[in-house]
């Protein structure tokens, strides 16, 4: 019985580490960070809207099935190679399948998922940008983990104002 809990906390060892890479941006001086946790999804999805409003209905059912979103933005060049370490580290660890790559204006964006219930859904969506924003570098990681449903997703992230969220808008388009 004792083998068998340390394999398998051995096994899910590198699970809790991926994420770990990641929160450390929220504590230096120059990254912009937001973190949102799945109590603050199930207390926005109780928030009393119009019963009539269908599209509000499907913003709500999308926020309750999410665990956790992630932001983590900087300008920083030092950092900025950090979050490139990580992000590399990061994909090379995980089960992670790349949806696309973007290559837009100065802005090199890639976009990555854990598969869900279904085709409709994914357990993690990762967003990674290098770029610009106007005349400045720009380096942005995107995480969000729950029950995603793809269709819902790009209005979450233009919502958020997350680089990216056209991009992502327009390949929920071909799909």
């Amino acid at each position: 019985m004792n083998k068998l809990v340390i394999t398998l906390l051995l096994a899910m060892a590198p699970m809790f580490s991926q994420s770990q890479n990641f929160e450390k941006y929220e504590d230096m001086k120059d990254v912009d960070a937001m973190v949102m946790t799945s109590k603050m999804f199930k207390m926005l999805a109780k928030v009393d809207l119009s019963e009539n409003d269908p599209e509000a209905r499907e913003y709500m059912k999308l926020i309750e099935n999410l665990d956790r979103i992630q932001i983590y933005k900087s300008s920083n060049s030092n950092i900025m190679s950090q979050m490139a370490t990580d992000v590399k580290s990061y994909l090379q660890k995980g089960s992670l399948e790349e949806l696309m790559r973007v290559n837009d204006n100065g802005q090199n964006i890639k976009f990555y998922s854990l598969p869900g219930k279904n085709d409709n859904y994914v357990r993690e969506l990762f967003m990674y940008l290098e770029g610009s924003e106007g005349d400045k570098p720009m380096s942005v990681i995107l995480s969000i983990t729950g029950e995603i449903d793809l269709s819902q997703l790009s209005k979450l992230t233009s919502d958020l104002k997350v680089p990216g969220a056209e991009e992502l808008k327009k390949a929920n388009k071909k799909s």
